[in-house]
């Protein structure tokens, strides 16, 4: 076996989509693409998450983790299709905002690696 076999950081940068369910778990036709957390852009969000973090805990300041959490999925959504309304950060930043339920099925999503890794075949 290779090592490289192992490798998943590419795996996760080149993102997996999933199909938004509505808030009846029905299919809604809209499909975002993502990056799973083994991607060097969720990781880089995930150490300044946590500088924040400490910096706040050491200035005794509030530190809003569901503003930081938002800014991470921000980043690591790569596109959507199914709706006619053009991928931005922005408007990405306000449907997590706006549709919390949508928000925590990208949140599962990123953190399962099975999403993001493809099925290699068996050696006879």
């Amino acid at each position: 076996m290779k090592l490289s076999n192992l490798y998943t950081t590419d795996l996760h940068a080149d993102g997996a989509e999933l199909e938004i369910l509505d808030g009846e778990d029905k299919p809604t036709g809209l499909f975002i693409t993502v990056m799973g957390v083994d991607s060097q852009v969720f990781r880089d969000h995930a150490k300044r998450q946590q500088k924040a973090y400490i910096e706040a805990l050491r200035s005794k300041k509030d530190f809003d983790d569901e503003d930081m959490s938002i800014d991470g999925m921000v980043a690591a959504t790569i596109s959507w299709r199914g709706t006619s309304e053009q991928f931005s950060p922005e408007l990405c930043r306000e449907l997590y905002t706006k549709a919390p339920y949508v928000k925590d099925q990208i949140d599962r999503f990123i953190a399962d690696r099975a999403n993001f890794t493809k099925a290699k075949p068996k050696k006879s």
